[in-house]
């Protein structure tokens, strides 16, 4: 019987082990980050609005803030950048065209466009508190070796590599594109803490949000 939700031809050419872990790639990461921020966001609302004035109310806050800033900000901006950059080089080395018989196009901008988008209105709709530059790229280092660990091992041990440009890589030009990378998400953390500020300038430092906890 023909699966509904995966070609057959698909998993004859790529095998159901390369289906299991492309459910693995950054853009699926990327996913549970977004839903977590947003969860955070509806937690942090539902706080702040029903009057409780503690302790823990203003961790939530903060912690929101951080997450922004430190994993939702910079890996769906380097999610959506590096995805359409290379689709526009040579789309076979990002996302074979075979795939699309399972993940439709408005699905693909779903995942890979719509989420700059609608961090950058959240940014500019809400006044965020960037943390420290230590306490933020630190959680952003964290979370991008925990990464690049994955897919290391699954390129390297597990002989699947969940994006096919990484295996036509060798050598300096692997190694300089991982290099880009982890520069590209410095920069772009950076830039979300600047454009926080563009954002919110000549307001006071604190939101109403914690304008409420005060």
């Amino acid at each position: 019987m023909k699966s509904r939700l995966i070609h057959t031809e698909t998993v004859k050419k790529f095998g159901t082990s390369y289906l299991l872990h492309k459910s693995q790639a950054l853009t699926y990461w990327d996913m549970v980050f977004q839903l977590t921020y947003f969860f955070l966001c509806c937690v942090s609302d539902l706080v702040t609005s029903s009057g409780a004035h503690s302790p823990l109310t203003r961790k939530i806050v903060a912690f929101r803030d951080w997450f922004l800033a430190a994993v939702a900000f910079p890996i769906g901006t380097l999610v959506v950048t590096v995805f359409w950059l290379i689709w526009a080089v040579d789309r076979e080395l990002i996302f074979p065209k075979v795939l699309d018989d399972f993940f439709p196009a408005w699905l693909n901008h779903v995942m890979h466009t719509t989420v700059v988008p609608i961090l950058l209105l959240d940014m500019f709709l809400v006044r965020h508190r960037y943390p420290s530059k230590f306490s933020g790229i630190l959680g952003l280092v964290i979370v991008a070796l925990s990464y690049l660990s994955w897919i290391l091992w699954l390129g390297f041990v597990a002989d699947i590599w969940v994006y096919p440009f990484l295996k036509v890589l060798h050598g300096t030009a692997f190694i300089g594109f991982i290099v880009v990378s982890a520069l590209a998400l410095l920069v772009i953390y950076l830039v979300g803490e600047k454009v926080s500020k563009v954002f919110w300038r000549g307001y006071t430092d604190y939101d109403f949000e914690m304008a409420k906890l005060d």
